[in-house]
């Protein structure tokens, strides 16, 4: 057994992951983490597999990848080397050699029918106007009629002129102004120990619970919510993998204190309590975060 095998199996135990939901999670066989963790290479299909599989493995169970690579580099399989082929005379034969058709040449038939088809154009373009002008040689202007306008019609300065009216001011319109609503701030942290992140929040009754995972997380992070502990009642079924339910959702729990254990917390876009998001600590990746319930002021 290899010292990185150990020290992922402990990791694995610590988080209270078993071998199965490692490979629900990853898609990798159970018999292949097994050999990861005993440092049996030989029953990985290969060297490259072997390195993407521990890197999957690390992954799942919210680790820094580079860190582990760094930390455990002579445990690592060593990459396979591709082997160098030599390409033989004519298979390097480049098709940039054959003889090519001259651009000229291909391009004549297609400059005649451009050219002819410019001509016609300019031919209609001065028939046309050759047209238009002879016609309007030939078309007179009409003779335009005259108006007389009897006295009797005219309209008199003192019956006839219309009087202005005075404009009659319109009343002021009152400007409304939106009133904007007071936006809530995320809910800080209160205090952290290790792993151990708590919140207070304040609820007079229930407590409800909204947590939306990233839908492009890869892998995609384990999330478990209980009553209390980890022992506790299950408050709702444990996130896994992709296919599990998104969000999580928990409504109307009386207790007071709410457990939340998060395997890799960069795979959740955000939590929110009682409708109110919280301010999350994203510089731990697995964390045990605690919604203590106060009473509000």
């Amino acid at each position: 057994m290899t010292e990185l095998g150990t020290y992922l199996k402990e990791q694995r135990e610590t988080l209270g992951i078993s071998l199965e939901q490692i490979q629900s999670t990853t898609k990798i066989q159970k018999r292949y983490i097994i050999a990861i963790e005993e440092g049996d290479y030989k029953q990985l299909p290969g060297a490259f597999y072997a390195r993407a599989f521990i890197k999957t493995y690390a992954e799942a169970l919210g680790l820094d990848v580079d860190e582990v690579f760094a930390t455990y580099k002579r445990d690592l399989p060593e990459p396979e080397t591709q082997p160098v082929v030599e390409l033989s005379r004519r298979a390097t034969y480049s098709k940039s050699t054959a003889p090519k058709k001259s651009v000229a040449k291909r391009w004549i038939p297609n400059i005649i029918i451009i050219a002819l088809i410019f001509a016609i154009g300019v031919a209609l373009y001065y028939g046309f106007q050759a047209f238009r002008d002879g016609d309007d040689t030939t078309t007179s202007t009409p003779p335009q009629s005259e108006v007389t306008i009897d006295e009797g019609d005219a309209p008199s300065e003192e019956t006839d002129t219309p009087v202005a009216e005075e404009p009659k001011e319109e009343p002021a319109k009152e400007e409304t102004v939106p009133v904007k609503k007071e936006e809530k701030k995320p809910l800080p942290v209160k205090t952290t120990v290790g792993q151990d992140i708590t919140y207070e929040v304040p609820a007079d009754d229930t407590m409800s619970v909204t947590i939306r995972i990233k839908k492009d997380a890869s892998p995609s992070p384990f999330v478990g919510v209980r009553d209390t502990s980890l022992e506790g009642e299950a408050l709702a079924p444990d996130h896994i993998n992709a296919s599990d339910p998104n969000p999580i959702v928990v409504k109307n729990v009386k207790t007071d204190v709410i457990r939340i254990r998060v395997g890799s917390i960069k795979g959740i876009d955000r939590i929110l309590v009682n409708d109110q998001e919280l301010k999350l600590n994203r510089s731990l990746l697995v964390q045990n975060i605690y919604l203590k319930k106060v009473a509000t002021p």
